[in-house]
This record gives structure tokens, sequence and C-alpha cells, in this order.
């Protein structure tokens, strides 16, 4: 064999070996089993198949949503937990917990704005909160210095229970 042929054959030979080398590893599924790890993350975001936003939990979350537009919580504290969208990225929800005060609270939201507020605060005082866009509302809690049950309808705000 003429050494022009030998080296070209020897090329030749390497070039596919590395050829199949890549696709080997291009196209090796490896299984990673985290079942006994635990997975330290600031935040996790879950998309549903059409890449909305449906679930995110975090530390710290991202402002509010409403009708498509982020804006910033009553005293632009942050807060840690999840939070739950509808099928259009609206804010529906959420679970979490306040760096300014250390309250707690659980949020159910219509597409236009919160309507129910359960709330435990760091001291001990809990509250129920729910309310319509025409101003009816209920208010329920109880702390230390006493209980409460409030209704206001169209306005008008009626007081059944307060103890000091």
């Amino acid at each position: 064999m003429k050494n022009s042929t030998l080296k070209f054959l020897l090329l030749a030979n390497l070039l596919v070996t590395i050829g199949l080398v890549i696709y080997v590893i291009r196209n090796q599924q490896v299984e990673i089993d985290l079942s006994d790890e635990i997975l330290k993350v600031r935040g996790l975001v879950v998309t549903d198949s059409t890449g909305v936003e449906r679930v995110i939990i975090g530390s710290h979350l991202p402002p509010a949503q409403s009708q498509g537009y982020r804006f910033y919580r009553g005293d632009n504290s942050g807060v840690s937990g999840v939070m739950l969208y509808d099928h259009e990225g609206q804010e529906r929800g959420g679970y979490v917990t306040d760096d300014s005060y250390g309250n707690v609270f659980l949020t159910l939201d219509s597409k236009i704005s919160q309507r129910v507020l359960f709330m435990a605060e760091p001291q001990g005082a809990a509250s129920l909160k729910m309310w319509a866009k025409n101003g009816n509302q209920l208010n329920l809690g109880t702390s230390d210095e006493g209980t409460w049950l409030e209704t206001s309808k169209n306005g008008v705000k009626k007081t059944f229970l307060k103890t000091d």
C-alpha cells in the first residue's frame, strides 16, 4: 500500500470514529435520579403546554400581576412563597410570607382584584376578609385583645361581635 493511501485510510477512520463518538454523546439519554436529594433553589416556574406561567415558587416572587401588568404590592415589600396564575397568566392567588411584618397570607383573586385574604400575624392575630367589587365585605378576626365579626353591605358597616 502506498503511504498516501494509508494516511487517507487512517484519516478516514479517525473522522468516522470522531463522528460516532459525537453521535453517541449527543444522543445518549442520561437519567439522573434525584429522589434522595434535596434541591436548593431560589425559585421554580411551572408553565403549561403553551408556555404560560401557571405556578411560581420563589424567594422573592415577582410583583403582583393584574390584567397582564405587573404592579408593586401595597408597601412594595417583598414576598416569598407560591403564586398561582390562570391559563391567561393572570394572578389568581397565593400563599406567601412578607418581608415587612412577617405576616403569612393566603389570597384568592378574581380576574380584577383580590377577593379573599386569610392572614396570620407573627404575634398571633389572625383574620379572614372577603369582599366583592360593590363594597360588600365580611371581616372575621381574633387576637389576644379580642375577636370581631363585621359585615358591610353597599358600604354600610355592621358589627355583630366585637370583644376587647
